[in-house]
């Protein structure tokens, strides 16, 4: 008997001396003895199956926050972060930003999540923050979003048909469109079809040239928005800044892509434009437009009384038609005085940036001659290491796909470049990057191996982070003789 209680009191004498909140009180003087106070910013998330969301707030306690603890066995949750540990030290306040990814396969449940703070006394306080993995999350979408510019050419009068599609995955609860300075203001609040509107409306402006601010704003029924602010230019001679070559029939194409439709071409001088595009079979129809996601206001084409001159009457305006397969077009045209030109060449005569000969055995692997390696290149988002190889084209060794499908998330691209492969690195061997990161609608050469031939200037290096439009499978298309990447939805 005297052997366990002796035992007995050994162990009680270890537990008192391992004891956190013992210890805490003897290292760190009490100041109010108070509990801590827990903040969140939201008691209720919403959430999806295999999304990723975010238990947020602030934990504050005058004597010292010693640990927080996050609890939901359902989710597979039971993280501790032990702040002294992290800081060496409790800390008085702490922003709590802790991110939770949900694998579950079943929606519609709510989960409790149970917040426990403890502090340097051994004091707690707790919260309960219920995730609804059936619930709104989801911004509305424009699926035809109005151009950030537009403009309406200034006749014997000045009239905008301003049409735009907007999406909610659960129930839109109003758009609002304003025009400020012509005292326009509209508000939809009913709707037929509450996950789908198609708006339009017939817009007049003073017959003098000025500029217009437009907002457009969409709400769903969580209370998440989407909002486009954009510019209408009334101009009786606009010289565009931008052009864009439109290779696809509905304005839907030209906002379902994650980048390079439509093509941007090039302004080379006032009221001049030209275009170079890769034409891959017989009979496709193209137009020019100076707002990239609509062929409305204005659209380019050949003047059906005249097809020798172009007209950007949308209404009028009949497709330019490529009639040779598997040829590269060279057009330029004048939107001032409606003249054009058109001429083909080969792929065979396309200059390209990149230094070997696509899948043969010509790199210099060491930069040194002790050893040949395959030259290939394809799509990363990490590096050398990792690289997505490229298929390339039998009929045109400058056009290249990727035969796996993206599975992208709607929101922002992590980042990608194309890039050379190598086993152990070599960063910018043979590579591309963007022309602008968060909007990139070209691919510029950026690596320090290349044909010396090719006579464009360097890139900077800046990554590919083009928005998704929706959650989907995409797949890849890139023409290095043009510095045109394409991603597009696919099945």
């Amino acid at each position: 008997m005297k052997k366990k209680r002796f035992m007995l009191g050994i162990l009680a004498a270890l537990a008192i001396a391992t004891c956190p909140s013992c210890d805490d009180k003897e290292t760190w003087p009490q100041v109010d003895g108070k509990e801590p106070v827990i903040a969140l910013e939201s008691s209720e998330i919403g959430s999806r199956v295999g999304r990723t969301f975010n238990i947020k707030g602030k934990v504050s306690d005058a004597d010292g926050i010693s640990s927080i603890k996050l609890e939901c066995l359902p989710l597979y949750l039971d993280k501790t972060i032990d702040i002294i540990s992290i800081y060496g030290e409790p800390l008085k306040e702490y922003d709590l930003d802790y991110k939770v990814t949900s694998d579950l396969t079943e929606a519609g449940d709510i989960f409790n999540i149970r917040i426990t703070v403890t502090d340097v006394l051994g004091k707690t306080a707790s919260e309960i923050c219920k995730v609804d993995m059936n619930g709104d999350i989801d911004a509305p979408i424009f699926t035809i979003a109005p151009a950030e510019e537009m403009t309406v050419l200034l006749k014997d009068d000045a009239v905008l048909e301003l049409s735009f599609s907007v999406t909610d995955d659960r129930a839109l609860a109003k758009i609002e469109v304003a025009v400020p300075a012509i005292g326009f203001n509209d508000e939809i609040t009913t709707f037929e079809n509450p996950r789908a509107y198609n708006y339009s409306r017939t817009l007049t402006f003073p017959t003098v040239n000025a500029d217009y601010d437009l907002t457009v704003k969409a709400t769903d029924m969580a209370g998440l928005t989407s909002e486009r602010e954009c510019v209408i230019h009334v101009n009786d001679t606009p010289d565009f800044a931008k052009m864009w070559l439109a290779d696809v029939a509905t304005a839907e194409e030209l906002n379902s892509d994650v980048m390079g439709v439509p093509m941007l071409i090039d302004h080379v001088g006032q009221f001049c434009y030209e275009a170079r595009y890769y034409n891959e079979k017989a009979g496709t129809e193209i137009f020019f437009i100076p707002q990239r996601t609509d062929f409305r206001p204005i659209c380019y084409g050949l003047d059906p009384n005249d097809n020798t001159r172009i007209t950007g009457e949308v209404d009028n305006a009949k497709p330019f038609v490529l009639d040779q397969a598997k040829m590269y077009y060279h057009i330029t045209f004048n939107i001032l005085t409606k003249t054009y030109t058109i001429e083909t060449y080969s792929p065979s005569s396309a200059v390209v940036p990149y230094p070997h000969k696509f899948g043969a055995k010509e790199m210099d692997l060491w930069e040194n001659g002790s050893e040949l390696a395959d030259f290939w290149f394809g799509y990363t988002t990490e590096g050398p290491k990792n690289i997505s190889r490229f298929t390339q084209d039998p009929d045109n060794p400058c056009r290249f796909w990727m035969e796996d499908k993206l599975s992208l998330k709607a929101g922002r691209h992590s980042g990608f470049i194309i890039h050379n492969y190598h086993s152990d690195g070599w960063w910018n061997y043979c590579t591309w990057r963007a022309d602008n990161e968060q909007d990139p609608e070209r691919a510029g050469y950026y690596g320090k191996a290349w044909n010396p031939a090719w006579k464009q200037p360097m890139a900077d290096d800046l990554w590919f982070k083009p928005p998704v439009p929706a959650d989907g499978n995409y797949r890849l298309y890139f023409d290095a003789h043009l510095g045109h990447i394409k991603i597009v939805p696919v099945k």
